[in-house]
C-alpha cells in the first residue's frame, strides 16, 4: 500500500469519526443558529471528499526502487506536521485569550508562514492570504450566519469555555 492509500484511508476515517462524534452533540434551541453540527458535518464531508479524491488519483509506486514510497514522512515533514498541528492548538488558545480578531489575523500568517517555508515565503503574498482569510471568515460568519466571534477573555469578552 503506497502512501497515497494510507493517507486517503486515514482521511476517511477521521472524516467518519468526526461524523459520528457530530451525531452525538446535542442539537441548538436558538432558532436561527445553524446549530453544533453544521461545521463539523462541513469539515467531515471535506476530509472524505478529499480521501476520495486522493484515493481515486493515487498512483502505485515502485516500491523500493522509488524513495518516496519506501518512506511514508521524511524527518523534514515530520517536523513541518508538527507544528502545523501546534499552530492549531495555539489558534484555539489564542481564540479563548485574545478572539477571533487577534488570533485570526497572526495565526493566519503564521500559517502561511509554515506552509511556504523559508524558500518560497513572500511577506507581500502572507499579508494577502491573512487579510483574504480574515475577511472571508468575518464576512461568513457576520454577515451571512448572523453568529458571534469569540472576544477572548483578556480583552473583556465572556469565556466561552
Amino acid at each position: 500500500m503506497t502512501r497515497d492509500y494510507t493517507l486517503a484511508a486515514f482521511l476517511i476515517g477521521i472524516g467518519l469519526v468526526a461524523a459520528l462524534l457530530t451525531m452525538q452533540v446535542p442539537s441548538s434551541t436558538f432558532t436561527d443558529d445553524p446549530g453544533p453540527h453544521l461545521f463539523p458535518y462541513f469539515a467531515s464531508a471535506i476530509l472524505v471528499l478529499c480521501g476520495v479524491g486522493i484515493a481515486a488519483t493515487a498512483r502505485s509506486r515502485a516500491g523500493r526502487d522509488d524513495p518516496i514510497a519506501a518512506s511514508f514522512m521524511t524527518r523534514a515533514e515530520v517536523r513541518r506536521s508538527a507544528l502545523l498541528m501546534g499552530v492549531f492548538v495555539f489558534y484555539g488558545i489564542a481564540l479563548w485569550l485574545v478572539g477571533f480578531h487577534i488570533a485570526t489575523l497572526v495565526m493566519t500568517f503564521v500559517f502561511y508562514a509554515a506552509i511556504a517555508g523559508r524558500e518560497r515565503f513572500s511577506l507581500w503574498r502572507g499579508l494577502v492570504f491573512t487579510l483574504a482569510v480574515y475577511g472571508g471568515l468575518y464576512l461568513l460568519f457576520i454577515t451571512f450566519l448572523q453568529s458571534y466571534l469569540p472576544e477572548g477573555v483578556l480583552l473583556g469578552g465572556a469565556p466561552w469555555i
